[in-house]
């Protein structure tokens, strides 16, 4: 199947993974490493997750939650209340976590949307991304908010400052954080944020990216994934069956090894705000959704250069995650109708026959 679609939408491979909430059920990959070399994909290889790596940093912001450190409802103006009108815009200052996790802050998508010259900047990674984000920070909060505050409008803004805001209350970098609290917790050895210093120490053979037109693109140069500065909104990679440990403590729904109580989990699940254009609501990190087979918590995620995509459907005891090496506008399509066979298979799903 899996070879099957990646001839039918031209990609260079797809690994899959299918979950239930007691374990994995199976994972599997097809195609190659890189377009036009005879060179497997393999189950070890690791893949950028894009976008998919904001349910990441909502589910560390409930682990902060529940250190007592910060809540949902912390604003900005209380994790830096020294802040004037000349680092933080008014319109800023009562926005929350909750807000912020939830692309209700009235925040522009990219920095690159409100200073082009500037966003280039930050590819250079001159300092630790905990540097990089207060350096950022500096640019996007002193904006007036494009949109109105409690509306949906998607922002990778929005989560660099909850990432900083997390920084401030935890007493740590992001970085740190995630590794202790999430990633090493699950099992999820191969997980770790892409830095240019850490690209530039990879050997061969390694999975190639591929650009929008279907380029290859070598995973240790500038461009290949998102700056430091982004790791909350898309910077991971990791092997699909740590991708599938992932889904799977979100399927099983029990608090344990990350959380403690049953309402902060909850809270991860649920959707705060109407988002029309992808025909449900946005949680933290979370497209909440209501489908035939009861209700899906979803995502996708791209670095321009690959896509990834993760499924959850807590009524049928099923999660399934894909990801391809191309940021095509196939690759999406791929793992996506991946995941809808999965579900014919594993969730008994109806045949459009």
């Amino acid at each position: 199947m899996l070879a099957d679609t990646c001839r039918k939408h031209n990609v260079p491979s797809l690994s899959i993974a299918v979950v239930r909430s007691d374990g994995i059920v199976t994972t599997q990959c097809s195609g190659v490493r890189k377009r036009g070399i005879d060179e497997a994909v393999e189950l070890s290889d690791r893949h950028p997750l894009g976008s998919c790596t904001k349910s990441m940093t909502a589910t560390l912001a409930a682990v902060v939650v529940e250190a007592g450190k910060i809540e949902w409802d912390t604003t900005i103006g209380q994790v830096w209340p020294r802040a004037d009108e000349k680092h933080l815009h008014p319109s800023l200052r009562d926005v929350t976590l909750n807000e912020l996790l939830s692309h209700q802050s009235g925040l522009v998508s990219d920095l690159k949307d409100l200073k082009g010259d500037d966003w280039l900047s930050f590819f250079e990674e001159k300092m630790g991304p905990p540097l990089e984000r207060r350096r950022m920070l500096n640019l996007i909060l002193t904006f007036k908010p494009e949109h109105p505050r409690g509306e949906y409008h998607y922002s990778n803004l929005g989560y660099v400052v909850a990432a900083a805001m997390l920084e401030t209350k935890g007493g740590d970098s992001f970085e740190n954080m995630m590794r202790r609290q999430v990633f090493k917790p699950l099992k999820m050895n191969t997980a770790d944020f892409r830095t240019m210093a850490l690209a530039r120490k990879l050997k061969a053979p390694l999975l190639w990216g591929h650009r929008s037109d279907g380029t290859p693109i070598d995973p240790r140069i500038v461009g290949a994934e998102n700056p430091s500065v982004y790791a909350p909104c898309g910077t991971v990679n990791l092997s699909i069956a740590d991708y599938a440990r992932y889904a799977q403590w979100h399927l099983s729904h029990v608090p344990v090894p990350l959380l403690s109580a049953q309402k902060t989990l909850d809270h991860l699940h649920t959707g705060y705000v109407d988002a029309p254009s992808i025909g449900g609501k946005y949680g933290c990190g979370w497209i909440v959704l209501d489908t035939g087979l009861g209700r899906a918590i979803t995502h996708g995620g791209t670095n321009t250069n690959s896509h990834a995509l993760i499924w959850i459907l807590p009524d049928k005891d099923f999660a399934a995650v894909a990801c391809t090496n191309t940021g095509e506008n196939s690759g999406f399509l791929a793992c996506d109708e991946a995941i809808q066979e999965l579900m014919k298979r594993y969730a008994r799903l109806p045949s459009k026959d």
